[in-house]
């Protein structure tokens, strides 16, 4: 009885010293691969390739829909800024594009938490 009591108690708190530590790890966001379609999508605007930018635009933001089940902060950040970029690129005004894509990728960078889990 007294190993069962002594494995239990061990078994749980190990469980909660892994759920401890999951949590107070940084999240790991890599956005590369967005990142790099709006690279391509800055020289397609630059080109005045409008359909292949519009394209290249679904293609972004299919992939950081994709990518925010994961329920990242930065993501519902720079979503907005491509959404606005493919309006701009479909409106023509390609230099307001470069903008919202240069915005996007700004906002990639996965924020600090300014909370410290204190009181």
């Amino acid at each position: 009885m007294r190993f069962i009591k002594l494995g239990a108690a061990f078994s749980l708190s190990f469980f909660l010293w892994g759920n401890a530590h999951a949590a107070g790890a940084p999240v790991n966001e890599d956005f590369s691969v967005v990142s790099s379609l709006c690279d391509d999508m800055v020289e397609l605007a630059k080109k005045g390739s409008k359909e292949e930018f519009i394209e290249i635009a679904d293609s972004a933001l299919r992939l950081s829909e994709a990518q925010r089940r994961d329920n990242s902060m930065a993501i519902d950040r720079f979503r907005p800024k491509l959404r606005a970029a493919k309006k701009a690129g479909k409106s023509g005004d390609f230099d307001a594009a470069i903008g919202f894509v240069q915005e996007a990728k700004t906002l990639m960078k996965p924020a600090t938490a300014s909370w410290d889990g204190g009181s």
